[in-house]
């Protein structure tokens, strides 16, 4: 415990010094689940935590997010955007439903909160599930999806918990 307290300290006095920009105030900074590194998003100001095995691709030429790929042909699909159409979690919801109906995914869970919803279930082959969710407020967005092997679901399914437990939208 002591030394994840030095590395808040560490973290946070690299992040505030000279030449690097700050990318969220020092109390705001939250370290990494162990198995996991943070990716966070400048542009669009959200973060989450990715595991740690997974290869990041690099950041998309637009700035909005990365893909990640993981072993057993797993990948994370990360992004923001700003919220033009006024979306609600709700509406949003009924979008991301209708895509999944086009796309012709097996919807087994979804659910819509205050600030954001969830989709899960099958892709149309039957063997891979993927995880969907996203923050929505007023002005941005930002999301994940995991799709990985239904013969994994045991590990992914616990990676896919603490993805979606750590999404969320930082202050600059």
């Amino acid at each position: 415990m002591k030394s994840a307290a030095c590395l808040a300290c560490l973290l946070a006095g690299l992040l505030g010094g000279e030449g690097i920009p700050a990318l969220a105030s020092p109390a705001l900074l939250v370290l990494a689940q162990s198995g996991f590194q943070p990716y966070i998003n400048v542009r669009f100001g959200y973060r989450l935590d990715y595991p740690a095995d997974f290869v990041p691709q690099g950041e998309s030429d637009s700035g909005d997010g990365q893909v990640f790929i993981g072993k057993e042909g797993a990948e994370l699909r990360v992004w923001g955007g700003y919220n033009i159409l006024q979306a609600t979690p709700a509406s949003a919801l009924q979008e991301e439903l209708q895509r999944s109906r086009e796309s012709r995914r097996w919807v087994t869970y979804q659910v819509a909160g205050r600030d954001f919803f969830v989709v899960s279930g099958y892709e149309p082959d039957g063997q891979r599930i993927f995880y969907l969710k996203k923050l929505v407020s007023p002005s941005l967005e930002a999301g994940f999806e995991l799709v990985y092997p239904a013969s994994r679901r045991e590990r992914y399914d616990r990676d896919v918990e603490a993805i979606a437990r750590s999404l969320r939208f930082v202050d600059p």
